[in-house]
């Protein structure tokens, strides 16, 4: 096996400062987030990734259900409202 085989070359798709997203040569999709990597291919990385969008949208949801109503309220003093 020659030294050309052994060494995976990445094309980077996506970087934030937490994480990234490189594709292989071979095709596999490599998730580097934290301490944590994933080699997925990449029809199970589209699943990974609306699967995690859509808990995202539920943690948001489950946030503003979460927050407090807020709501004005005027104080009349000496005629003006403050």
């Amino acid at each position: 096996m020659s030294s050309d085989q052994l060494m995976d070359i990445r094309t980077p798709l996506a970087i934030s400062p937490n994480a990234r997203v490189e594709v292989g040569q071979d095709g596999v999709v490599h998730v580097l987030a934290g301490p944590v990597a994933l080699h997925v291919d990449r029809s199970v990385c589209a699943e990974l990734a609306k699967t995690m969008a859509r808990a995202m949208q539920v943690l948001e949801d489950m946030d503003q259900r979460q927050r407090p109503r807020l709501k004005l309220t005027l104080h009349k003093n000496d005629g003006e409202l403050k």
